[in-house]
């Protein structure tokens, strides 16, 4: 049996904000009968108020933060706050920066990675994001990441355990499109827009190992990595205690490939030692890294490379230490012979 308490409290309702039934029983609208009102009996909707005066409506729970990806001044707050290594992950298009973020989460939510540990993140929306489309729960028939949008670089950020030191870092990755980071071969002022690359502690250049495995294409992809660091030294954004990390990435697809990938790998390691000669005074390391961020085949396992990677990231910034070159004086009567020689520098 109806509550009579609530029967009667219902036959003073009314959706028009204008009706008065409860004072004076008459319908607003000119129904004789009152249930012929299609507002009567029903709960008014009083909108909300948009003014800067007025107080926010109060709601249940708990308010959390926006959990983006960072600007350029929120990852600068961070810096200042605490202990923190900022990472900027440059390379071509399609090269698996996505794919190298995302993996990293997805290792770090199922335990340490090295000695490192997850602490907490400002980002956890935008990993989620970066990961979902490699995950089952996307029902995608293989593992994809989204393109990143040209555009202001955003910073993903983690803060981690180190269990080996103590301490607990901020790590900030930077991302922003591959395709700006390839015209500053042509035009190097454009580097000096990027403001990831001169406070950057570890320049993390990656090598698309597929692109490797095409006679060719690896042609281009060693021209296109040699030029662009060559861009960012002549724009004169980066510095001495900087160290670059030369990352080899799809390590699944090389080991698939015909030859095992041996090739791609001694081509990738022809690389890295040119760089070395070509830019080992302009960082105080560079140190090579083949991943499989997020393998597409059983040639790898999930994550691997990533603690090794992880773990140059973490460390503490170093100082180039030229190496002592002695050079013999020529056995010569001739003057001319004695001058110095000429130093010299820059790609080759």
């Amino acid at each position: 049996m109806a509550d009579p308490a609530l029967e009667e409290s219902a036959s003073d309702l009314c959706a028009n904000p204008d009706c008065r039934v409860a004072q004076d029983g008459r319908c607003v609208e000119g129904f004789p009968n009152r249930a012929e009102c299609p507002q009567f009996g029903k709960i008014q909707i009083v909108p909300v108020q948009d003014s800067a005066n007025s107080a926010p409506a109060s709601r249940p729970g708990v308010a959390m933060p926006v959990s983006t990806t960072l600007t350029v001044e929120e990852a600068a707050d961070v810096v200042k706050a605490s202990e923190a290594r900022v990472i900027a992950i440059t390379g071509p298009f399609d090269a698996g920066k996505t794919s190298l973020i995302a993996g990293l989460y997805d290792l770090l939510n199922v335990g340490q990675v090295g000695s490192a540990a997850f602490g907490r993140s400002y980002s956890l929306h935008a990993f989620e994001e970066a990961a979902h489309d490699s995950r089952a729960a996307s029902r995608r028939e293989s593992p994809e990441t989204n393109r990143t949008p040209r555009g202001e670089v955003r910073f993903y950020h983690l803060e981690l355990f180190d269990s080996s030191t103590g301490a607990a870092p901020s790590v900030l990755l930077g991302d922003r499109a591959g395709e700006e980071y390839l015209e500053t071969r042509s035009n190097t002022d454009l580097a000096k827009a990027f403001p990831e690359l001169p406070r950057a502690d570890v320049l993390t250049m990656l090598v698309d190992g597929q692109r490797l495995l095409d006679v060719g294409q690896r042609h281009n992809v060693r021209s296109e990595v040699r030029q662009t660091i060559q861009a960012f030294v002549e724009a004169e954004v980066v510095r001495g205690t900087q160290c670059l990390a030369v990352v080899l990435t799809k390590l699944d697809a090389l080991r698939k490939s015909e030859d095992g990938g041996n090739q791609a790998m001694q081509d990738f390691a022809a690389l890295v030692q040119r760089l070395r000669m070509a830019f080992g005074v302009n960082f105080a390391a560079i140190e090579s890294f083949a991943v499989a961020a997020q393998p597409k085949s059983d040639g790898a396992t999930q994550g691997e490379g990533l603690e090794q990677l992880l773990a140059y990231w973490m460390a503490e910034p170093r100082r180039y230490q030229p190496e002592a070159i002695t050079v013999p004086l020529p056995s010569t009567d001739r003057y001319f012979a004695l001058l110095p020689m000429p130093q010299t520098g820059g790609a080759q």
